[in-house]
């Protein structure tokens, strides 16, 4: 004879098969009714990252999401001027300190020199706040004028060591943690997304404040991630009420 099984068992079994299955730039939401103009699924680490560029202003608002490698562990957020590399990058960092989620900012020299110091592009309204194990770091940035594609890099790790983030792992996802960022055309993916290298573009025809397109970013890896996404929950909807009505 069936027997029903608890909705709650039904939905802890869910989130187990599927911790992260809203985490993507269709269902994120964000405290403080914080919102973006774009977005990205980034192709790498299950990471999002949202952001409104002002060209009037020439400031880059950003939101980066990410679950660290483990609970002690941090999330990080990087621009690069010049190459698709943790070398020379300007990142920011978030993990915990004390109990409490802090942002600090790091210059990546080369691949065995990482400082905390300020960046070369000035950065305020930093914060950071932790759900579910999954960290999200914001700030804002003031970059050069005119200057519209940058390089990005994004990471994860699993320890922090007197409030400097360890050394990642160095699996293929790690290594792929990288792409190309076009304020003007919206797109934040990977390093084979649209947009090219970075380089000097004149500013955009304005529209009201700068604004871009309200629209989630059109890049491959963004839709892709989606669709997959809303594929696995229905899958695993299913899964639980075969679960419910057989055992």
């Amino acid at each position: 004879m069936a027997t029903i099984m608890p909705a709650g068992i039904i939905f802890a079994i869910v989130l187990m098969v599927s911790p992260a299955f809203s985490l993507d730039c269709a269902t994120q939401k964000f405290s403080q009714n914080r919102s973006f103009r774009n977005c990205s699924d980034l192709p790498a680490l299950s990471a999002v990252f949202h952001w409104t560029y002002n060209s009037s202003s020439s400031s880059l608002s950003v939101a980066f999401t990410a679950a660290p490698a483990a609970s002690d562990g941090w999330v990080s957020w990087a621009i690069n001027p010049t190459a698709a590399a943790m070398a020379g990058a300007q990142a920011l960092v978030a993990f915990k300190e004390s109990g409490a989620m802090v942002v600090k900012p790091f210059v990546l020299n080369n691949y065995s020199s990482i400082v905390q110091t300020n960046l070369s592009y000035p950065v305020g309204k930093t914060s950071a706040e932790e759900v579910a194990g999954v960290m999200t770091l914001f700030a804002t940035f003031q970059l050069p004028e005119k200057r519209t594609k940058f390089y990005h890099i994004w990471q994860v790790g699993s320890a922090v060591d007197a409030g400097r983030p360890a050394k990642h792992e160095f699996k293929a996802e790690n290594l792929n943690a990288k792409g190309t960022l076009d304020l003007v055309a919206g797109e934040g993916g990977g390093v084979g997304s649209p947009g090219g290298a970075p380089s000097e573009s004149p500013a955009p025809s304005s529209s009201p404040g700068g604004s871009q397109s309200i629209a989630p970013s059109p890049n491959k890896s963004g839709d892709s991630g989606i669709r997959k996404s809303r594929i696995n929950y229905y899958f695993l909807l299913f899964i639980g009420n075969f679960l419910v009505f057989y055992f």
